[in-house]
């Protein structure tokens, strides 16, 4: 269990299959996924987590980290960098869940921002972004204060008819 990240209240590490438990609540949770097409079951969110976080750090190198409370060792939630597709192509995207019991202390702008230096620093990354709906308010006061600026985009929904708005937050490294 090592940690790649350290921040003043947490640290992030890689998921591992016993955290799967404790990340599933959250991915359970009509709150906590209320800006997501649906919640997710226990073996959808081992698909997520496969994709995401196992086959993308052997991959890539990063994905979904487990957030950990540095007092008492709870995991509370995730948070990494994963590639997202954009107008750009596919590019490294910081995103983020937190158990409900743990908005608006700030903790998800922590982990992003410590993603975003670590993509920059570590990673080498030039560029970063964070994709939000615009009803997802909570979600885009976090990437504001991680990014540098916002640009809208539009989005096709899967194979339907529908497009959508989508804001994308960048960072570049300078």
């Amino acid at each position: 269990m090592s940690i790649i990240i350290r921040t003043r209240r947490l640290h992030l590490r890689k998921v591992e299959s016993a955290d799967l438990a404790a990340l599933s609540r959250i991915y359970a949770d009509p709150d906590c996924m209320q800006f997501y097409p649906s919640t997710k079951s226990p073996s959808q969110t081992l698909a997520w987590f496969q994709e995401l976080a196992f086959d993308s750090y052997d991959r890539h190198g990063f994905g979904l980290w487990a957030v950990v409370d540095s007092i008492s060792e709870e995991i509370i939630g995730d948070c990494g960098i994963t590639l997202q597709r954009t107008p750009a192509g596919l590019e490294p995207e910081i995103g983020y869940h937190l158990w409900r019991g743990f908005w608006g202390k700030g903790l998800a702008t922590e982990a992003a921002i410590a993603c975003r230096d670590y993509a920059f620093h570590n990673l080498g990354l030039p560029r970063v972004v964070s994709i939000t709906t615009p009803e997802n308010i909570p979600s885009q006061r976090v990437a504001e204060r991680v990014h540098d600026r916002k640009e809208i985009y539009q989005k096709r929904l899967g194979e339907s008819e529908i497009i959508v708005d989508r804001y994308l937050y960048i960072s570049e490294k300078r």
